[in-house]
């Protein structure tokens, strides 16, 4: 008797952010002979009574979850510990605070870390129930390692292309300027903090405040840099939980100041000559990618700010300062000297592994393979399946409905926007084409296939 096929399912939250990383690790395991499903969270959360038993790789560990979780548990799906989110934070307790929840982060049968930082901070959980925790590494570091840096070649030379010089700035205000209004966590708590001052979390408040500071300070330098460096084009990302609008306001009057969020944000990288950010994942990213990298901190906290991309950077206190650090960089063709220092290639290698040698979608791949084979002895009775996949297409259908009819017109909308936002709804082509970039310069991944299982979700699988 045959062997059943090993099965992997691989939501994805936020395009730009995780699709290009989940397609490669999607390749990775289809070569080693799994069938992988791939697509947009919300899709794949609607249709998991339509899935057969597979592991599935959650974008965090948030109770926010609890629901999804229950459902995956009751129809034999396994969960594994994955937390997209899990290097970038203030502090360790603040991390455990916002992002594990105590009833998700007991179900994974797995725990796949990022680096040793990451496997310390889950296995000294309280509620850390003794679930092995593999250190594998993130599939989303791959694509920054020069191996794969070709795989952003065209998009590098057409943003180039059309924008020319390029200072890149990276935002991540998203709870203080939310995409959708009134969604934002930090400008709830401080409307709340003027009438109940009493109702808000101090911890809560005091990043708030914080926030609130270095927004302001960050409208007020894009002028000023845009204006000290007008053969350059001062490029404005936005995170993409952001209103763009506010962004355009502060660059108003001034014509090389511009705001995009388009593509993956790697070739943006790639083609800055140098990137601004506070306390943003961008801002390790381009260390690893060996760019010139500038914290802008005119208020600075140690109980407040993202430690670990504020410490691989150039900081600047001021936008003076920045502005005379930028005029450094920007007048000298060689490799920031800070980059690759012996104590930021010991902090980098904290919190990521395999960032040489075998890939770490390999190490994931392979850690899920030997796992697999315990798979058929959590398999739930056919009664609970069956109940399970009927409170699963009654999910979908109320949501559906909801979303239809139970919401205004204007949260409708919003909601709609939101969603293409993050996600837009995507073709074979999409999809197509990173496999197709993946081939030609890996040469591997020639016996898989790909199709599409409906609405932005497709299957990657063995020929």
């Amino acid at each position: 008797m045959s062997k059943p096929r090993r099965r992997l399912i691989l939501p994805v939250e936020i395009f730009n952010r995780e699709f290009d990383a989940k397609v490669l690790l999607a390749c990775f395991a289809a070569e080693r002979g799994f069938s992988v499903i791939i697509g947009a969270k919300r899709e794949i959360n609607l249709n998991l009574g339509s899935f057969p038993p597979s592991i599935y790789l959650p974008i965090n560990l948030s109770n926010r979850n609890q629901v999804t979780t229950h459902l995956l548990v009751n129809l034999g799906h396994t969960l594994a510990g994955v937390d997209e989110e899990a290097i970038v934070y203030c502090s360790p307790e603040v991390y455990v605070k916002e992002k594990l929840g105590n009833i998700v982060f007991t179900q994974p049968k797995l725990f796949l870390a990022w680096g040793p930082e990451n496997a310390r901070i889950w296995k000294s959980q309280k509620n850390y129930n003794g679930m092995p925790v593999h250190i594998t590494g993130n599939p989303r570091t791959d694509l920054l390692r020069p191996e794969l840096q070709p795989y952003w070649s065209h998009s590098v030379e057409n943003i180039k292309k059309q924008f020319g010089k390029i200072i890149l700035i990276n935002t991540n205000f998203g709870k203080l300027n939310n995409f959708r209004p009134n969604k934002g966590d930090e400008q709830k708590a401080l409307q709340a903090a003027t009438s109940s001052p009493e109702t808000v979390d101090e911890q809560e408040l005091g990043m708030a405040k914080h926030r609130l500071a270095l927004f302001r300070h960050f409208q007020e330098m894009v002028g000023e840099v845009g204006k000290a460096f007008p053969t350059h084009t001062v490029l404005i990302r936005p995170h993409p939980s952001e209103n763009h609008e506010i962004w355009k306001q502060a660059g108003k009057g001034c014509p090389n100041v511009q705001v995009h969020f388009e593509g993956h944000v790697t070739p943006w990288l790639l083609a800055a000559d140098a990137i601004i950010h506070n306390s943003c994942t961008t801002g390790l990213e381009g260390y690893l990618l060996n760019r010139p990298v500038f914290s802008f901190q005119p208020v600075a906290s140690e109980r407040f700010d993202k430690k670990l991309p504020n410490s691989v950077s150039l900081p600047a206190s001021s936008t003076k300062e920045l502005i005379d650090l930028l005029g450094k960089a920007l007048s000298s063709n060689t490799r920031p000297p800070e980059n690759g220092s012996f104590e930021k290639t010991q902090l980098v290698e904290k919190y990521l592994a395999f960032l040489h040698g075998p890939f770490a979608s390999e190490q994931i791949v392979t850690t899920l393979e030997n796992f697999d084979d315990t798979l058929s002895l959590t398999t739930p009775s056919l009664g609970k399946v069956s109940i399970a996949k009927f409170y699963a297409v009654a999910r979908k259908f109320k949501r559906t409905f909801n979303a239809k009819f139970r919401m205004s017109n204007l949260n409708r909308s919003q909601r709609y926007q939101y969603l293409q936002h993050i996600f837009p709804e995507i073709e074979y082509s999409t999809i197509h084409d990173r496999i197709e970039r993946l081939q030609h310069i890996l040469h591997r991944f020639s016996k898989i296939k790909v199709h599409s299982l409906g609405k932005s979700i497709f299957e990657i699988s063995p020929n």
